[in-house]
């Protein structure tokens, strides 16, 4: 159980490191590709580490399940909170973001999260 929060912790120095090291080492306008490519790196790392706390601490509130469900939960929904925001920051980048489309994938991700994880039966091939 303690596991999922020692690689987050692992994971926010990592990505804060990865951030530090990008801002004080690369110059973003001799190698541009490098540059952004490592701050989404840092960025999706820090994110996950971030969101997997702020997850949890929205599932205790809300869901009454066991501790170890929770943290496996939040931790997956960290995941999806990562992927959204690289694909945010790509459409952004690319020049391609849109309210409209930034609604749309706004609603995809609660949707998906929503499917994920409901308190619906899942069956595994047994009652």
């Amino acid at each position: 159980m303690y596991l999922y929060h020692l690689i987050s912790w692992i994971k926010s120095l990592l990505g804060i490191a990865i951030i530090i090291i990008t801002y004080t080492s690369i110059n973003v306008y001799e190698d541009p590709i490098v540059g952004i490519g490592l701050w989404f790196l840092g960025i999706f790392i820090s994110a996950r580490w971030l969101s997997f706390y702020l997850f949890l601490w929205i599932q205790k509130f809300y869901r009454h399940l066991d501790h170890i469900t929770l943290v496996k939960e939040s931790y997956k929904l960290s995941l999806l909170f990562g992927i959204y925001i690289i694909i945010n920051f790509l459409l952004v980048l690319l020049g391609r973001w849109t309210k409209l489309l930034g609604i749309l994938l706004l609603g995809g991700f609660i949707w998906l999260q929503m499917s994920l994880f409901s308190d619906k039966e899942k069956k595994h091939g047994h009652k």
